[in-house]
């Protein structure tokens, strides 16, 4: 199955680069689009240009409000309309990561509710973007919803966990939310991007509805958003009297241009202006690492270990009960800006293990200096003296070689710094069995928050 090189942005990405983007290897961007049915981002038609104008292929996506309020139905509408005339290459996505104060079932009727409207009125298929503990926790099986192709978060080295709804099967995967990526100048989110993510157009949609003018992707029809302007500062011309010519505010263009001083302006700078009075939102970015409960831990010693508290972890994982996590548990945790945390005395590493004949738990255990409950957990056994050779286990460990196995594989995040030559003396294998393995065509052009299979 072949993987593409993923990023997903929003407003709050700022201005992008994307000559530079595309330059650094990526190739698929999911841009938001909107949410609820009273924003719709600012960046999204400016993003979509400058992705397509670089050959990336593009998707986008809605953040949902789930509630009474504005229904499924008038939110799936309202991400079609903020989309029309632009052409998605991806199957058009359902950001589901809020409770709304449903219970699990009618949360999961919405979501499929969206889908299904979303549909109906574009004509395109549909995905659901959410993260592991969410479906975990917050989803009811058995109606309907793991039909849609899942886009799973969940920011850790070893692949996403399974949950009750799709199990093991996803078609994206969001594996860190503090890369950095040449052309964008703050902490990007990273994907990889499998063949079921991709609209396919041989879909059977009857030739007179297909592209139709319901359908984004016909751009006959004109955007229901307002278009950006490039205005050229004249000379007598003010931030105030540029925003009451566009009915905007001080405020929003010296947002949108990154003006530190909005008093300060000059002869010929090229403001970037959104005619209309609206509010420019910027959903704060929360930069996290990843932890996996372990035995005899609770919410204040984790809390303690990271130099964080205790209600951060709480809202960050939208915990109904603080006193009740379990063994295993995978929990985001806040770092600062940088992605800087305390980190535990001994970092953890998530790896696979292919079992082998005459193995049990115990020496599996013994082997990567860990537990047999821990190994139990973070693969849900149900019977620990039952495991059966060449099945794969995930393993917990503090051991960052290779030197316990050759089918011991991992996955190592890049590093500032990093070079190819650089990781593969660090994991003591062949420079190009690891360029081989990685299906890497430019051996001097990696970057900082790729995954490398080491």
């Amino acid at each position: 199955m072949a993987s593409y090189r993923g990023i997903d942005v929003s407003n709050w990405s700022g201005s992008i680069d994307w000559e530079e983007v595309a330059n650094s290897g990526v190739e698929v961007v999911i841009i938001q689009a909107s949410e609820g049915t009273f924003y719709r981002d600012p960046y999204l038609h400016e993003y979509y240009d400058g992705a397509k104008a670089n050959g990336l292929k593009v998707g986008f996506y809605h953040f949902f409000n789930p509630g009474s309020s504005p229904t499924p139905q008038e939110q799936a509408r309202y991400f079609v309309d903020t989309i029309r005339g632009l052409d998605s290459d991806l199957k058009l996505i359902l950001d589901f990561e809020q409770i709304g104060g449903l219970d699990n079932y009618e949360l999961t009727l919405q979501a499929i509710e969206f889908l299904e409207e979303v549909k109906s009125y574009s004509g395109l298929d549909t995905a659901i973007y959410t993260y592991t503990y969410f479906a975990q926790h917050y989803l009811y099986e058995g109606l309907g919803l793991s039909d849609y192709p899942l886009w799973i978060a969940q920011l850790s080295e070893g692949g996403p966990s399974p949950n009750p709804i799709w199990g093991d099967r996803y078609v994206a995967w969001q594996y860190s939310d503090t890369g950095r990526v040449r052309g964008i100048n703050v902490s990007t989110d990273l994907d990889l991007i499998y063949d079921g993510m991709f609209l396919d157009e041989r879909e059977d949609i009857p030739k007179d509805q297909k592209r139709s003018q319901r359908v984004p992707g016909d751009r006959r029809e004109p955007s229901t958003q307002s278009g950006v302007i490039y205005y050229t500062v004249q000379l007598g011309d003010t931030l105030s009297s540029i925003a009451q010519k566009y009915d905007t505010t001080v405020h929003e263009i010296a947002v949108i241009n990154s003006i530190a001083n909005p008093n300060l302006i000059y002869v010929g700078e090229v403001l970037k202006i959104y005619p209309g009075n609206r509010t420019i939102k910027k959903r704060r970015k929360i930069f996290t690492t990843t932890y996996i409960v372990q035995s005899g831990d609770t919410l204040t010693s984790i809390a303690i270990k990271f130099d964080t508290t205790v209600q951060a972890i709480e809202q960050l994982n939208d915990l109904p009960n603080p006193n009740l996590i379990y063994v295993g548990e995978i929990l985001k945790i806040p770092t600062d800006s940088r992605g800087n945390t305390s980190s535990p005395s001994t970092r953890q590493y998530i790896k696979t293990y292919i079992v082998q004949n005459g193995d049990t738990l115990s020496s599996i255990a013994a082997k990567f200096n860990t537990t047999v409950q821990s190994i139990v957990s973070l693969n849900n056994i149900s019977n620990p003296n039952l495991i059966y050779t060449g099945q794969v286990l995930k393993i917990e460990t503090s051991i960052n070689t290779d030197n316990r196995g050759e089918n011991f594989n991992s996955l190592y995040t890049v590093q500032k710094g990093d070079t190819l030559i650089g990781i593969a003396k660090k994991f003591g294998i062949d420079y190009k069995e690891l360029i081989e393995k990685n299906n890497i065509t430019n051996p001097n052009l990696i970057y900082v928050g790729e995954v490398i299979r080491v």
